[in-house]
């Protein structure tokens, strides 16, 4: 065998590496992204899960909340970051339902209220809003794509112009 033979399978076996290490990275990346997606919320009671969007331009900074009949799988974050989203998810026992409520506070004295509420025959968002004076220069759009058992909300924040 000569020397340019052996330096071509030398190539060739060097520059498949990097794409199946490239493939088996992909492939194990999409498995985990699968896991984290399916199967995260617990199928023993209703649950909620509340993607929040801070689209303000302002830090939004957790001031409480509130589950009391059941347990956060994900809790809210202390500090929402601007232009960034959270997912909370919250679940109990209680076949009747869950309420949970998620606030945070903007500059001034503006707190977001954040309300799912998920029982059975009255799944809502009722109470979600903004408070204190300088509450009037944001506005909240909700969204609520599925009821009971398993609501799923989204919250977009912004800033009045």
């Amino acid at each position: 065998m000569s020397i340019a033979t052996v330096r071509r399978r030398r190539l060739a076996r060097i520059a498949t590496l990097p794409p199946l290490a490239l493939a088996f990275a992909a492939t194990a990346l999409g498995f985990t992204g699968a896991a984290a997606s399916a199967g995260t919320l617990p199928m023993t009671g209703p649950t909620i899960a509340m993607t929040i969007t801070n689209n303000t331009g302002q830090p939004m900074v957790l001031k409480g909340s509130d589950n009391p009949y059941g347990e956060w799988i994900q809790g809210p974050r202390a500090v929402l970051a601007p232009w960034s989203s959270e997912i909370v998810t919250a679940t109990n026992n209680d076949p009747r339902g869950i309420g949970v409520d998620v606030t945070y506070g903007l500059p001034g004295d503006a707190q977001a209220v954040f309300m799912a509420n998920n029982y059975q025959g009255d799944a809502s968002l009722d109470g979600t809003r903004m408070t204190g004076n300088d509450g009037v220069y944001y506005g909240i759009a909700s969204t609520m794509d599925t009821g009971f058992p398993n609501l799923n909300a989204g919250y977009t924040i912004t800033m009045h112009p």
